[in-house]
């Protein structure tokens, strides 16, 4: 008679263990537990690029729709710091380094070493120019990148032919271009207006990484199957700690820093 009372003890026990968890558990509401990070596809996701689902999360509600600015010396002597601290969730920065085959930027070390220093992840970008060659503005380009610590693939503006036929500017560009993908190692950037990037370069380039400049609320058009990469959606935004107003940017929907960022190799090879 021992054993069957302890057995029938023993079952006891068990039926009502699982009869306590089962309550705990039906007092819980589990539908809002979230044992693991929501689940994510595709190269452009980390920590600081939720989808629109979990908007709602405190770490979105901390970050304006601002992604990234662009600066030159237009804008004066910028606090860095005072930046950071109003806008740290910037994705990136994009600095004027050099136009042409000789004008370098006063304020481009400057600004590269003072937002790289913050933490900022720090691009250079060229004024392209068709009053030199393609490969004098390459060695100007990249000398000035040599002196500083860049993280972003290079971009190149363009903005005007100086009276040069469309298919001998596109020529030129084309070989800038291929001379920044062979030091690099990725794809540069292509800046230009919605206007002028479209007479001068679309559909030809529009393989390419493209910043496009259009101010307002309609987006970028780009002629042809493509797409911006990024938006520069405002050239008169303000931001403590850059004294003149600032051109603001956006990713598109399907583009993020990852599309833009050279890889640890590559930045090593800049050196």
């Amino acid at each position: 008679m021992e054993l069957p009372m302890k057995r029938f003890l023993k079952n006891l026990l068990i039926t009502a263990f699982f009869l306590f968890i089962a309550g705990i558990v039906n007092a819980i509401d589990v539908k809002n537990i979230r044992l693991f990070p929501p689940k994510t596809t595709g190269p452009c996701f980390n920590e600081d690029y939720w989808d629109a689902k979990y908007e709602k999360s405190l770490k979105a509600k901390l970050q304006p729709d601002v992604k990234g600015i662009d600066v030159s010396h237009h804008q004066g002597d910028i606090e860095w710091k005072k930046v950071r601290k109003v806008q740290p969730q910037l994705a990136f920065v994009y600095i004027k380094c050099t136009e042409g085959k000789d004008y370098v930027d006063p304020k481009f070390k400057e600004n590269a070493d003072g937002a790289a220093a913050v933490g900022y992840k720090v691009g250079a970008y060229h004024y392209f120019r068709m009053t030199s060659s393609a490969h004098e503005q390459f060695d100007n380009f990249r000398a000035q990148m040599e002196a500083v610590h860049i993280e972003l693939i290079p971009m190149v503006d363009v903005e005007r032919s100086d009276g040069k036929p469309r298919k001998e500017l596109q020529d030129s560009l084309q070989v800038l271009l291929n001379l920044l993908e062979e030091a690099y190692g990725k794809k540069p950037m292509i800046y230009g207006t919605n206007r002028s990037y479209n007479e001068l370069c679309a559909p030809e380039f529009n393989h390419y990484p493209l910043y496009i400049g259009r101010y307002g609320k309609n987006k970028p058009v780009v002629t042809g199957p493509s797409h911006y990469t990024v938006w520069q959606y405002s050239e008169s935004g303000h931001i403590d700690g850059i004294p003149n107003a600032v051109d603001l940017c956006r990713f598109h929907p399907d583009n993020c820093i990852n599309d833009i960022v050279l890889s640890y190799l590559n930045i090593l090879k800049i050196k």
